[in-house]
């Protein structure tokens, strides 16, 4: 197959181009980012995003005439969308973009000598979808504008502008909230967040279990739907739930052969964000006795509240292929979208930080 022209046939195909375009579309704004997150489409800079708390203490025994009346205040929080521009720019010289299609021929059942313009049009769609659906994914959680001067990141040089496309992330303003005082109710104790490294990935065989019940504990002022949490506390949990059926249970080997999927703590089930955990090995590893920046969290809340706000009708309309011949024969895939997290409610929370 000659490459360059299917490319460049495909790069001209304005129906390829749109159905790519909903490809990564469904496949980053939507599955499985929408199970975690709300997808806010049509945001505005500028727009106003405010939480207000209810208040009590409002009824009293009558006094008569002239008895005097409360002011309550109201406990308030306001953030504005503030969303920015991300760019995506895939650039492969002809070897090394030629090795990676063939490649991927070869994974999936082609041999090269099959390989024709309509596989190179799949390998396209996997290639930008699946790395755009994990970029979101790590933006939403973890990004920080300011995240350059705080020393957290392995390489900061590398991934710092991988890291700093948007105001505030989650686990960002989880942090953030966590300084604030009117918050400090709402937030419990992670002891495994500091320390060394070693000691930060040794967790006790009921750590995670009383984690959890502790976050669960108390929680009267919103009804949550959502329990967000590190994949390590959530492996750890479900390792204590399987020995807690007993050992030697035919109940307890099933479970250990076909794994638990499904778990609940207090009613509520658990949802782990796998890629969380290496993610933080990867880029979050610091210090000569290597420590691990926030290596768990766990997050009960709703999630109409955690809200990912993107540009709907503008959203990936930009997505182009270009090829740019000369000595190294250049294939470039671009795009680009508009993009902001708010936690919408934080007073509609309770987390392990």
């Amino acid at each position: 197959m000659e490459i360059v022209s299917s490319f460049l046939e495909l790069a001209d195909d304005k129906r390829y181009i749109q159905e790519l375009r909903e490809i990564v579309m469904n496949d980053t704004f939507y599955q499985p980012t929408e199970n975690m997150f709300t997808i806010v489409p049509g945001i505005k800079g500028g727009q106003q995003v405010a939480a207000m708390r209810g208040f009590e203490y409002v009824t009293k025994k009558s006094a008569g005439c002239g008895g005097s009346g409360v002011s309550p205040t109201f406990p308030a929080f306001s953030q504005t969308w503030n969303p920015t521009l991300q760019e995506v720019k895939i650039e492969y010289c002809y070897s090394d973009f030629e090795a990676a299609f063939v490649q991927w021929g070869l994974n999936n059942g082609y041999a090269r000598k099959d390989l024709t313009g309509t596989e190179l049009g799949v390998f396209l769609q996997d290639l930008v979808s699946k790395a755009m659906a994990l970029d979101l994914q790590r933006i939403v959680l973890m990004a920080d504008k300011d995240i350059a001067a705080q020393n957290i990141l392995t390489d900061e040089t590398a991934k710092v502008p991988f890291y700093n496309t948007i105001d505030k992330g989650l686990i960002p303003t989880l942090a953030y909230l966590k300084t604030l005082p009117e918050f400090a109710d709402a937030f419990v104790a992670l002891s495994k967040n500091t320390g060394a490294m070693i000691s930060q990935l040794s967790l006790d065989d009921d750590y995670a279990v009383n984690l959890y019940e502790s976050v669960t504990d108390d929680v009267y002022d919103f009804d949550p739907d959502t329990f967000l949490t590190s994949n390590r506390l959530f492996k750890n949990y479900q390792k204590w739930v399987k020995r807690a059926n007993g050992f030697g249970l035919q109940s307890n080997v099933d479970l250990t052969q076909k794994g638990v999927k499904d778990l609940n703590i207090d009613g509520e089930k658990l949802m782990p964000i796998v890629h969380y955990d290496r993610w933080k090995r990867a880029d979050f590893v610091t210090g000569t006795t290597p420590t691990i920046h926030l290596p768990h969290f766990a997050l009960l809340t709703r999630k109409e509240y955690l809200q990912v706000g993107v540009d709907d009708v503008n959203s990936l309309t930009d997505i182009k292929l270009e090829y740019i011949g000369g000595s190294e024969e250049n294939f470039w895939i671009k795009a680009n979208y508009l993009l902001d997290f708010k936690m919408t409610n934080p007073y509609a929370m309770k987390a392990a930080l």
